[in-house]
């Protein structure tokens, strides 16, 4: 089994960071810039390197075909931050290349942003380039204003609100949670399946909530605002 995000947490407790920000969700300049401080290396990836220069946020590199920023802004850009551009009919997606990129230059701690939000393929994709981080041993989540999606075939525990509306979905057709701890309906050795809804918006109770996957892969869900009170 691959190294779960907690038990690589442990391994990996001062690994680089990189933050790869792309072009679908529009987060604030607040959020952005607070993700930035924690991140040790910035990829703007096509149109996410505008949103990193309109903001005011420093990159180290921009990856992409560039087909969904502004030109002007572009040419900016291009003045004091190094640009990998490529084709725009291509294999890979501006986001894989933007991944392949951290992984060469040895990074082990991922956070990527702005995959959300304009189109459901790009969003579906973007999971699967998660999944892909996951299977290569690294820690990574996807990290939107509005919502943090997490993948883990193993033990994850994660910091949460009290209230946070939690999910967890199965990325594999079938998975086995061994348990989960921290939320209102808890599961302990419960078989989840695509075809069902049991894992839909659950309440975390707790302030950490935590899940054991024994078999298959789940994403887990949280959902930042806080509709519920304790």
């Amino acid at each position: 089994m691959y190294l779960s995000f907690l038990s690589y947490n442990l391994l990996m407790k001062d690994s680089k960071k990189v933050l790869i920000v792309a072009n679908g969700e529009v987060n604030s300049e607040k959020f952005l810039k607070s993700l930035s401080t924690k991140s040790d290396f910035i990829i703007g990836v096509d149109g996410g390197a505008g949103v990193l220069f309109n903001y005011g946020i420093k990159m180290d590199v921009a990856i992409g075909d560039f087909d969904s920023i502004d030109k002007r802004v572009f040419k900016k850009i291009k003045k004091n931050v190094k640009i990998l551009q490529y084709p725009r009919e291509k294999d890979y997606s501006d986001t894989e290349l933007a991944v392949q990129y951290a992984i060469n230059r040895g990074f082990e701690d991922f956070t990527l942003t702005g995959m959300s939000g304009k189109r459901t393929d790009h969003l579906l994709f973007n999971l699967s380039v998660l999944y892909s981080l996951l299977k290569r041993g690294k820690k990574a989540r996807i990290c939107e204003e509005n919502e943090d999606i997490y993948i883990t075939n193993g033990m994850l525990s994660v910091k949460v609100n009290r209230g946070n509306t939690i999910s967890i979905y199965p990325f594999t057709m079938r998975a086995k949670v061994e348990k989960t701890t921290g939320l209102k309906y808890p599961l302990y050795n419960k078989v989840i399946t695509k075809s069902k809804t049991l894992t839909l918006s659950n309440v975390a109770f707790l302030d950490r909530i935590s899940v054991n996957v024994l078999k298959g892969t789940v994403l887990l869900i949280v959902e930042k605002r806080v509709p519920f009170s304790f």
